[in-house]
């Protein structure tokens, strides 16, 4: 199994100072891509939305610049943590989590992406049946995921728990990718990826307790029918 690996660095924006504006609101831009593959295109003419984590709209992204297509820019409230919501014609929507910045901020190109359907989808569907593993499709009202570590290696060995929008422990697959690029199963080495389908829609929620003592919970509230990019998913320097 061959995965196609992004040219992306981090989530992280590249910060530079500028007062809120009258309504308090900060000026949050980057560009967005239709996957993470070295050959994605622009994400244009979608949907990107931003809520706070009680649920509440708190920003509709607008493409500005007619000559850079693909990037987007959200004016939102700083320093709160949200859920980013992607969905467009072509695409299978994904759902990211974030913190607002204090300023005026940029994301990486490629930070954020969607996932362009012609390409994802069968990649996806090719894990069907592995390990008992079932993809039920989107369109029947489930949520998938896609979690990719920061440090691989230091998830080695780790103690992972994943639950659905019900609260029930999930069946996830996790792989290791090899030199040559294929996804084999990871028998303790790092863990680059890992995948689950057919979650019940509402909070999807990631335990992490590796074999240093470091530890991390995430929470993504995924709507039916949309991918989990849970993506450059870092721990603490420290065991808690």
């Amino acid at each position: 199994m061959t995965l196609l690996l992004p040219l992306l660095l981090s989530a992280c924006g590249l910060w530079i100072y500028e007062e809120p504006d009258e309504g308090g609101r900060v000026s949050w831009s980057g560009a967005v891509i239709d996957g993470p593959s070295a050959d994605a295109g622009p994400f244009t003419g979608g949907e990107l939305t931003a809520w706070d984590l009680d649920g509440e709209l708190i920003a509709t992204g607008r493409e500005p610049w007619e000559d850079s297509p693909g990037t987007w820019r959200l004016k939102v409230p700083p320093e709160i943590p949200v859920a980013l919501h992607l969905a467009g014609e072509g695409m299978l929507p994904a759902v990211w989590r974030g913190t607002t910045p204090a300023h005026l901020a940029y994301w990486y190109s490629g930070a954020l992406f969607a996932f362009e359907q012609d390409t994802w989808r069968p990649f996806f569907e090719q894990f069907d049946g592995q390990h008992g593993q079932q993809v039920t499709a989107l369109e029947d009202g489930v949520c998938w995921a896609w979690f990719a570590p920061w440090e691989p290696e230091a998830w080695a060995g780790a103690q992972v728990r994943l639950t659905d929008g019900a609260g029930e422990i999930a069946d996830f697959l996790a792989y290791t990718l090899n030199d040559e690029g294929v996804l084999v199963d990871p028998a303790g080495t790092p863990l680059d990826h890992l995948f689950a389908f057919d979650l019940t829609p509402g909070d999807i929620t990631l335990s992490v307790l590796t074999a240093d003592g470091r530890a991390m919970t995430e929470t993504w509230p995924c709507w039916a029918g949309e991918i989990v990019a849970g993506w450059y998913l870092a721990l603490p320097a420290e065991p808690t």
